[in-house]
Order: structure tokens, then C-alpha cells, then sequence
């Protein structure tokens, strides 16, 4: 629900409303459980083929719990260090053929996949802009999630490695914050603010 503040609701606002095809999605937040609750709902709404890498495996803990439903339009991958390249090329040659929403969830679990990787920052942020700019060419969305916090000094780092948060000009920074009875979704870069209200939450 769109919000100018937490007095005035629009109970018709979807989440799917705010995600850019135009931009890099970049859900920063502090606590997985708010992230995986964005996520379902997020899912739930997308009409589109979604491609999810699921890197830290809690929202795939979800759907093999059975506490939420694999849903058609889902391909939900779990990469290794072993399949995380023959994933990522399957996902480009989807991306450049049709309309999808990509999820990388999360940047701090693909930094632990390709850690054995001399530079990989450079790698991870090369995958993202590669992604990105498939994407663009075909009218799709990509969402990058991370654990993050900020500091005053560094701004944005991933939590806990304290690495940069990967950032460009053609990102759009949504905050996950925990609200009364709610999960609040922060739109840091044009001061507007969503309640997800918990009862709307499939997990």
C-alpha cells in the first residue's frame, strides 16, 4: 500500500507496481523472514515467468515445506558452485527470448557460491550487469536482494562480510522494515513507503 506515511492507505497498490524494467530492483534488508515474506507476496502477484535464483534456500525451504505452493510461472533454481554457470546461461537464454521477472536471492549467497573465484566482485557484479541488460533488451525485471546495513562513513555494505553493496547509477534501493502488524517497503530513493499488512503475507 502506497504511503506518503502510515496514516493514509491505498489498499488497491500491488507490489508488482513498483518494480522498474528499467532499472536494477536492489531489496536491501536485515532479517531474512522480512525478505522471504516480500518475496511471497511478490510471487503471488507476478503473472509472468519468474526466474528465482534461490542462493541462501529459504524461500526454497518454503516450497518444499509445502507452507507455500510451487507456482506454474516459478522456475526455482538452487545453484552450487558446480551448476551456478550452466544456470546462469539457461537463465540468459529465457531472458533474451521472453518477458521474465529474474530474483537474485540473495547477493550475499552468490558471493559464497563463486568464493573460491580470485576476484569475485568483479564476477558477481559482471553477472548482475549482464543479466540486467538482457533483461532491458526484452522488457523484463530483475531483483537483486541483500543483507545489508548502513553506515554512515561506507553507506550501503553487505552484512555480515562488510562488502560493498554493488551499486550503479541504474539501481533503485527498496528497504524491508518491520512496522506494526506489518512489513514496511521503503522506497529510499523517492521517499515513499508500502505497508504490506502480515495478515496479506503467505508465509
Amino acid at each position: 500500500m502506497l504511503l506518503k506515511n502510515h496514516d493514509h492507505e491505498n489498499p488497491d497498490q500491488k507490489l508488482t507496481d513498483i518494480i522498474s524494467q528499467k532499472q536494477i530492483n536492489s531489496i536491501l534488508y536485515s532479517d531474512p523472514f522480512l525478505k522471504a515474506g516480500f518475496m511471497s507476496k511478490l510471487v503471488s502477484e507476478v503473472k509472468i515467468d519468474i526466474l528465482y535464483i534461490d542462493l541462501d534456500l529459504l524461500y526454497s525451504g518454503y516450497v518444499v515445506s509445502g507452507i507455500l505452493a510451487l507456482q506454474k510461472n516459478l522456475i526455482l533454481y538452487q545453484p552450487s558452485e558446480n551448476t551456478i554457470n550452466d544456470i546462469l546461461k539457461e537463465i540468459l537464454v529465457r531472458a533474451s527470448t521472453s518477458q521474465v521477472l529474474i530474483i537474485i536471492d540473495s547477493i550475499n549467497g552468490l558471493f559464497n557460491v563463486l568464493n573460491y573465484k580470485k576476484q569475485a566482485g568483479k564476477t558477481v557484479a559482471s553477472i548482475v550487469m549482464l543479466l540486467a541488460s538482457i533483461a532491458r533488451k526484452t522488457n523484463s525485471s530483475i531483483i537483486v536482494s541483500s543483507m545489508a546495513r548502513y553506515k554512515k562513513e561506507e553507506g550501503w555494505t553487505l552484512s555480515p562480510t562488510g562488502k560493498r553493496l554493488i551499486e550503479t547509477k541504474n539501481s533503485r534501493k527498496i528497504l524491508l522494515e518491520y512496522g506494526k502488524n506489518a512489513i514496511v517497503v521503503n522506497l529510499l530513493d523517492e521517499s515513499n513507503k508500502i505497508l504490506l499488512p502480515a495478515n496479506s503475507v503467505l508465509i
